[in-house]
Order: C-alpha cells, then structure tokens, then sequence
C-alpha cells in the first residue's frame, strides 16, 4: 500500500486506522492469512455488536469485521473467514474489544 493510499485513509477515518491480520490454520492444516486496513471502533460498532451477539454471536463478529475494515474491500475478507468463526472471534476479542476497555483487572477485597 502507498503512502498516499495510508494518508488517504487517515484522512476518511480521523479517529485512527490500524493494520489488522487474521492468521489461522484449517481443518486440514492449510495456512490462511487474510490482511486489512481497520478503521478505530464506535460506540455504535460496539453496541450493534452487542444486540446482535445475543441473537448469533458468528455474524455479530462478521459483521463488526465487515463495518470496520476500510480496505480492501471487506467482502473478500469476510469471504475468506465466515467458514472459520473462531478466528473472526479471536479477531474482534484480540484487536477490537480492548478499544472498550475488555482487558480489564478487577482486584476486590472486603473490608
């Protein structure tokens, strides 16, 4: 990808893009790798995300993958995922849910 290409983008999603790849080996140990230029979660990705998760978790994490990517085009790249949920889950838990705080440390203790 071009320099000018990267300024471009950054100039569509000013909130930030980031590199985004999907590693993942199949059923019969074939290698995937799917790469992609993500723009920086909403509150509306992540809440769109949450009503459909409740309803089919699988398409809840396409479909945030879909909403997210900003190049390629995303219908390739979701393509090339759909038949392997697990690795669009590790994805949205690894890369897109720790913008909401997900990597948390809780410590409590009674008084």
């Amino acid at each position: 990808m071009t320099k000018e290409k990267i300024e471009e983008l950054k100039k569509a999603n000013p909130s930030g893009i980031y590199e985004g790849e999907i590693s993942f080996f199949d059923e019969e140990d074939k290698s995937h790798k799917v790469e992609f230029i993500f723009r920086r979660p909403s509150t509306a990705d992540i809440e769109a995300f949450t009503a459909a998760a409740q309803k089919n978790p699988i398409v809840a994490n396409l479909n945030l993958i879909q909403s997210l990517i900003v190049h390629p085009e995303p219908g390739p790249v979701i393509r090339e995922i759909q038949e392997y949920p697990a690795a669009a889950n590790k994805f949205c838990e690894e890369a897109v849910l720790p913008f909401f705080g997900a990597r948390t440390a809780i410590r409590r203790k009674k008084l």
